[in-house]
């Protein structure tokens, strides 16, 4: 992939490459290599020498180094090499000790001020650290230069007043091992002392110091105190790298007039070389990120299209790359990418993954913005925009600038347009319809709402279902047993994301191939109780969008016996048989319905209606419908009557014989549940004229209304429409069915006298 990117680099920016190459090399440079790619996260360790140089900063460095070394002037120097955090200053001082280390009489030291957490010892470390460097380097000495530096040092940390190079302790100072004699010799004795040593040895030392940035304020301040301090001797010079406006501002508390231009003022007189680190040229800066991306995809082994590369790489230019501005910046982005590729592999869009965790690392407040309102970026906005010059500021547009407070609106307009819109294409002007969404889940794109939350979360959250479990269970299905494709199908029913899997199904199901459609649609049928008839109002149930799935499988079989022994498969073993009835309600033949939609032809509809009526006949045989199946019953008898009219009524008439009081159940199970507009809680229904003249047609309401009124008696003589709320549920149905029973046989002697006056002689 890093050849396409290689490629892609040449083709685009030529001018920027060219003006790269001109650059001088800096020492080692031109031979050095690339790194391969690591297993593992990528550390933040500085280079170790100027052959692993990556943005020509050797030159800076070896300046520096060369001005130090060879100066004739023995004075003190306080040299500042000042960047950002993250920007290379640490591989600056590893280039500049490489260069120093080639001149004999320079002296090298490092000074870590993490290691000493209070001011006392800070001073105490520093020339203890001096002391142990030059006992090494001038261990000719006819005295050793570490104690007395040591003893400069214990007497610095120590006093009080210093008043013409005298230390005056303070009380119990003694006990903390200074002796007497030592307290009353003079600083500037040592000083002398110190200075006379390094000029016979001809040396000069140089002592880096790093990190100070990272220090708290009250250590930032301790630390600069000692620069001061000890910043006087001869044949010495400090280096210190730091990031000057934080240290800056912490300085500005306490010195001068307070604030960061204070500190500045304050920093201007220790600082007597102030070098500001040379700015990362955006090619190499890039060079090193799609280095990292290479290695991250390299390691969860996933290998882009060149599509899917010339994509990342425009909307990595676009949208990311203007907050790219240190190497270190560059390593985060790998290390997230490292993190996230292996554990998403396979489950979501891997170049829309790469641009969010690049979101994610270089715009923290956007990311957040997303995560949190998928509504805004899954969901079209524009239309609350005005015309022209007269454009207001949608929610989506308020939410993005709000995310981004330090950039300017024309930053912010690039992000919206090239990094936003490509990743979320409902955020811009143009419209896209449903299918969409489609299409989008096909390409587990973050734009599709069932993938969204996958970005985030880092894994397939609890209720979804993988892209990999539905892969095996495509791949698994065709070749295993009716238990095995149920074990199959359950698997995910015991995860709570049935529901998900037929509606994941149901979009991939053009793409399927035929040999797996038809397995898969048997493994639909026998799994039938895993999808719920969910209540609710004009609610598209998941046992509906299972017996749908089942016809778009049927679709992906050859039409003629091919489809139909699939399709007789299905209706013979589909469990529950109330699933088997409506998946005869979506394959039957529609003649209002396009050609293109329907999977059988109209003589098909009988033989469908035959093989499930069977069942259910078989079904009644050992228990009533309207026990086994509840609301489900009055369409599996309207479907059996359409059968076997004569045959159903029998049955069904043969059991209330024998048990009279089923009845209510029977009429019970016609009554489903309304739903309060304003609260929206299911409330009982009525028993209406439509559930009438179904059991008319099935049962013969005069057989129905003679049980009632046997039973009954003289509770039905005035019947009441809208019963007590605190009857029983069959007493106010029997009291509901005979009023619609009167309603309707008086109405029918006027009907057959108006037929028959209109009919001719």
């Amino acid at each position: 992939m890093f050849s396409c990117f290689k490629s892609r680099r040449k083709t685009t920016e030529p001018r920027q490459a060219t003006t790269a190459s001109k650059q001088p090399p800096s020492t080692g440079t031109a031979n050095a290599t690339i790194t391969p790619p690591s297993k593992q996260f990528v550390s933040d360790e500085p280079i170790s020498g100027a052959n692993q140089d990556r943005f020509n900063r050797a030159p800076f460095a070896s300046r520096i180094a060369h001005t130090i070394a060879l100066r004739p002037d023995p004075s003190s120097l306080v040299v500042g090499v000042f960047g950002p955090w993250g920007d290379g200053k640490t591989s600056v001082l590893k280039m500049m000790e490489e260069e120093l280390q080639r001149h004999d009489h320079v002296v090298v030291l490092h000074f870590n001020p993490w290691h000493f957490p209070s001011e006392e010892q800070l001073i105490r470390g520093f020339f203890a650290t001096l002391a142990d460097g030059l006992d090494r380097k001038l261990n000719n000495a006819k005295e050793k230069i570490g104690k007395v530096l040591k003893d400069y040092g214990s007497l610095l940390s120590i006093g009080s007043v210093v008043l013409g190079g005298a230390v005056t302790l303070r009380p119990g100072d003694a006990a903390k091992g200074v002796g007497e004699a030592m307290s009353n010799v003079g600083l500037d004795e040592l000083r002398s002392r110190i200075e006379t040593f390094l000029a016979e040895s001809g040396k000069r030392v140089v002592v880096l110091v790093d990190d100070i940035d990272r220090l708290d304020r009250t250590e930032t301040h301790s630390m600069f105190k000692l620069v001061k301090l000890s910043a006087g001797f001869n044949h010495t010079s400090y280096v210190l790298a730091f990031d000057d406006e934080v240290v800056a501002a912490a300085l500005g508390e306490r010195y001068g007039a307070g604030g960061q231009q204070a500190g500045r003022a304050f920093l201007e007189k220790i600082i007597q070389v102030p070098l500001h680190l040379p700015p990362v040229d955006t090619v190499s800066l890039r060079l090193v990120a799609f280095e990292g991306v290479e290695a991250a995809l390299s390691m969860a082994d996933i290998e882009l299209k060149q599509t899917q590369v010339d994509a990342f790489i425009r909307h990595f230019v676009d949208g990311l790359e203007p907050r790219l501005s240190t190497p270190r910046v560059a390593k985060l982005y790998t290390n997230a990418l490292m993190f996230a590729l292996p554990l998403l592999k396979g489950e979501v869009n891997i170049m829309n993954l790469m641009l969010v965790e690049g979101i994610r690392v270089l715009y923290p407040g956007l990311y957040a913005a997303i995560r949190d309102n998928p509504s805004m970026f899954l969901e079209s906005h524009h239309e609350n925009r005005g015309n022209g010059f007269n454009q207001v500021p949608t929610p989506f547009d308020q939410l993005v600038d709000g995310a981004l407070p330090s950039l300017t609106t024309t930053e912010r307009e690039t992000i919206k347009d090239r990094l936003l819109r490509p990743l979320f294409p409902r955020t811009g002007n143009m419209q896209y319809g449903h299918e969409w969404d489609n299409i989008w889940a096909q390409e587990q794109r973050i734009c599709a709402a069932g993938y969204f939350k996958r970005y985030f979360s880092y894994c397939v959250p609890d209720g979804d279902v993988s892209d990999a479990s539905v892969n095996a269970l495509m791949e698994g299905v065709v070749d295993t047993d009716d238990e095995g494709k149920r074990a199959l199908i359950e698997a995910f029913g015991r995860r709570r994301s049935a529901d998900t899997l037929v509606s994941v199904l149901r979009q991939r199901s053009e793409q399927l191939p035929p040999e797996c459609a038809g397995p898969l649609a048997r493994a639909i049928a026998l799994s039938g109780a895993l999808f719920p008839q969910e209540r609710g109002m004009y609610m598209l149930t998941t046992r509906m969008q299972a017996s749908i799935l089942v016809k778009q499988l049927m679709k992906r079989l050859p039409a003629g016996p091919v489809r139909w022994a699939e399709i007789e498969s299905v209706l013979e073993d589909a469990t529950p048989l109330p699933f088997a009835a409506e998946c005869i309600r979506w394959l039957r033949h529609d003649a209002e319905g396009e050609d293109d939609r329907n999977v059988v032809e109209a003589d098909d509809n009988p033989r469908m209606e035959s093989i499930v009526a069977q069942r259910i006949a078989q079904a009644h045989d050992e228990q009533p419908a309207y026990v086994q199946f509840g609301r489900d019953a009055p369409s599996l008898l309207w479907l059996w009557n359409r059968v076997d009219a004569e045959g159903s009524r029998v049955a069904v008439r043969r059991r209330f014989d024998l048990h009279p009081e089923e009845v209510d159940a029977y009429l019970d199970c016609h009554v489903g549940e309304g739903w309060e507009i304003e609260s929206g809680l299911p409330v009982r229904g009525r028993f209406e004229r439509r559930h009438f003249d179904e059991v008319d047609r099935i049962v013969g309401a005069e057989y129905v209304m003679d049980n009632l009124a046997r039973r009954y008696g003289d509770d039905l003589d005035s019947p009441q429409e809208y019963p007590p709320q605190e009857w029983l549920v069959a007493r106010k149905v029997a009291h509901q069915f005979t009023l619609i029973y009167r309603h309707v046989r008086q109405s029918q002697p006027a009907a057959a006298q108006e037929a028959g006056a209109a009919s001719p002689d």
